[in-house]
């Protein structure tokens, strides 16, 4: 699709990618959307993706979509707009009702399949553009992203976690047409580079002192904490940990599905692929992976020794109060937690920002018989 002024180039694989071009239009917070965590999209999303690219007359890329064409053998249920629709319907969430009662079927049958745009991921559904890319640039990329859909039999479009203050994107797509409702709120903290210190000054002081109390109980159980490169050797261990966290919240979930991710994340990140360890006698009794990108880390994966455990508080200490502790050693100044379980952490000094599903059904050529 060309324009005057630009050009949109179509990829089918993030390793096709202009590196330095896609890379330039991503922010510390698009960890998702860089080509390492994309690559590990395409060999688990089961789905087609694609990468849209706007170029200038002078060859200057200035902004880019990453799709998903989702059926309903999509496993990834909640960043679907059918699921996610209904579950945000029956958690309250504004506009989530009045979308349902306007579908003419079931959100299934009404938007499957679809072509999900700003990534596969949970949380921030975005256009990565540079600063001075204007609305002509992102609409642009978005008309080119509903022809696609459609050209590939697509029953809708949809962009599911769109951040409230990317106004540009949302403006675009409420003229478009889009219909809306809010799906979650991302949470993520602010790591000053006062470390711990600063950190408690976020929370109240009644937070305060039981946070102190928490860390001085993992302390006097002689618990050792340290953030490591993720290794071949652990992960066997951490996926029998994540395996009991899911067990405990009625999830089905194997060690061996922990394994496979962890392996994907190693082989893509590298040294980028750290972990934040709870050791107690010996073995590990907690964990969180956490991807670093630029500056900043990204919370994952989680699991925890609950026999061993007792009531030990380690899920917060190795996932909030040593990675904030050690945070500024690394260099980092922010960690995101993403979706999900929200007032704990908000309790522990996380901020959080709303995330809106914009919905497009399109109208598909109707089946007709011949007698």
């Amino acid at each position: 699709m060309s324009t005057e002024r630009t050009t949109v180039r179509t990829f089918s694989r993030a390793t096709d990618l202009p590196h330095p071009r896609w890379a330039a239009l991503l922010r510390p917070e698009d960890l998702y959307l860089g080509e390492r965590w994309l690559a590990v999209a395409e060999r688990t999303a089961g789905c087609p993706m694609r990468y849209l690219m706007l170029d200038e007359e002078g060859g200057r890329s200035v902004a880019a979509l990453a799709t998903a064409l989702a059926g309903a053998d999509a496993p990834w249920v909640l960043g679907r707009p059918d699921t996610l629709l209904e579950f945000s319907a029956k958690d309250g969430r504004e506009g989530a009702e009045e979308i349902l009662g306007r579908l003419p079927a079931s959100p299934s049958e009404s938007l499957l399949p679809t072509l999900v745009c700003g990534g596969r991921h949970m949380g921030r559904s975005r256009v990565p553009r540079l600063p001075d890319t204007g609305r002509a640039e992102v609409e642009a990329l978005v008309a080119e992203a509903e022809r696609q859909a459609a050209e590939q039999g697509a029953a809708s479009v949809a962009y599911p976690f769109v951040e409230e203050s990317d106004t540009l994107l949302r403006q675009v797509l409420a003229d478009r047409g889009y219909l809306s409702h809010e799906s979650g709120r991302y949470s993520s903290l602010r790591v000053g580079e006062g470390g711990f210190e600063d950190y408690l000054t976020l929370v109240s002081a009644r937070r305060r002192r039981r946070i102190l109390t928490e860390r001085r109980r993992i302390r006097e159980a002689g618990i050792e904490l340290r953030i490591e490169p993720l290794s071949a050797e652990l992960v066997p261990r951490l996926g029998e940990l994540e395996a009991q966290l899911m067990a405990k919240y009625g999830i089905e979930w194997t060690a061996g599905q922990t394994e496979q991710v962890l392996h994907e994340m190693l082989a893509a990140f590298g040294t980028d692929a750290q972990v934040s360890l709870a050791v107690g006698d010996g073995e590990v009794r907690g964990f969180a992976t956490l991807l670093r990108f630029e500056n900043h880390w990204y919370a994952r994966q989680g699991g925890f020794d609950y026999a061993y455990q007792d009531r030990l508080p380690l899920y917060f200490e190795t996932v909030y109060y040593f990675p904030v502790e050690a945070a500024a050693r690394h260099g980092v100044e922010a960690i995101h937690y993403g979706l999900g379980s929200e007032e704990a952490k908000l309790s522990r000094g996380c901020t959080a920002e709303s995330q809106y599903s914009y919905l497009l059904p399109l109208a598909r050529p109707s089946r007709t018989t011949h007698g």
